[in-house]
């Protein structure tokens, strides 16, 4: 395949033109990794433990997944992420099961951002490869997920109403499609929204709140999975993803409840609790700063000094 040089020199210089937005930071706004919802945000971090506790009328699962995502480029990423399952089946001579699900690798491209309006617009493409265990629920074949992630902060909203400046949405959208035809495919979308303490003190007005207090935002998620094809053509599962956060300029540690909305999703999860272990890796070990595409990059920490 031919490349035309300034097809490749466009194409650099669109992936580099943005200031470095280090832990999902624009403008004034630092977004959270959320629980569910994929970060919209390129960065540097490692997600050494996401454990969540489902208990259902069949049984129970602990899963507990781990993620690296690495910036080639300011608006560019590479994330790898899997996940270890274990079931608890309640049906008589079902077995305890347990190992590693698939594989998977997701490249992020940031094509729109704007730090005034706390605005952000990514694409990414998830790749599952068939490496997991099947007896935990691993699919036998590949899967792929174009999604469209979005993260908009209300710092831009009138003096009337400051006390919502602290607001802020982050969401995905897209379809996940198995190269095993028999599968079904699915489209699913989530919406987090956010209320950070650290902007209300930093931006709006500092009620004297300190740490640990200074440094939360609570995260209240809604996720949604629609049936296209396939056994499940027509099915919509929806749940409430409730929860707070800790992040400073060093990590993020959160807790949540996973609650169904609606008759399918019931028939899925009655309840489960979800943690998040979350590293900022460019400030821990600086070296990771450095990009594949625009070199070393300099520490940024969060916005309004709120960097323990």
């Amino acid at each position: 395949m031919r490349w035309r040089a300034s097809a490749v020199g466009g194409f650099l210089c669109a992936i580099t033109a943005v200031e470095a937005h280090a832990h999902g930071v624009v403008g004034e706004r630092a977004f959270i990794e959320p629980f569910i919802t994929e970060d919209v945000n390129p960065k540097n971090e490692f997600v050494i433990a996401r454990p969540e506790w489902d208990h259902s009328r069949d049984g129970s699962a602990l899963s507990v997944g781990f993620g690296l995502e690495k910036k080639i480029s300011d608006r560019f990423s590479l994330t790898l992420d899997s996940e270890w399952d274990t079931t608890d089946p309640k049906g008589p001579g079902e077995l305890h099961e347990d190992g590693f699900n698939n594989l998977s690798i997701s490249p992020k491209y940031a094509f729109f951002i704007n730090p005034a309006r706390e605005a952000i617009a990514s694409i990414a493409l998830e790749a599952s490869a068939p490496t997991g265990t099947q007896n935990v629920g691993a699919e036998p074949d590949w899967a792929f997920k174009p999604f469209l992630l979005y993260g908009k902060g209300l710092g831009d909203l009138p003096s009337a109403v400051k006390y919502l400046r602290p607001l802020a949405l982050q969401g995905d959208a897209g379809f996940e499609v198995s190269t095993d035809h028999d599968r079904t495919t699915t489209f699913a979308h989530n919406v987090a929204v956010e209320y950070s303490v650290p902007y209300l003190q930093s931006f709006v007005r500092d009620l004297g709140l300190r740490w640990p207090l200074s440094n939360l935002i609570a995260d209240t998620e809604f996720n949604f999975e629609h049936g296209v094809n396939g056994a499940d053509h027509g099915h919509t599962k929806a749940f409430a993803t409730p929860g707070v956060v800790y992040m400073d300029r060093y990590v993020e540690l959160g807790v949540a409840g996973r609650f169904p909305l609606n008759d399918r999703a019931h028939q899925e999860l009655d309840w489960g609790i979800i943690w998040i272990v979350d590293l900022f890796i460019d400030d821990i070990l600086p070296w990771t700063r450095w990009q594949l595409i625009g070199g070393m990059q300099p520490p940024s920490g969060l916005p309004g000094g709120s960097a323990l």
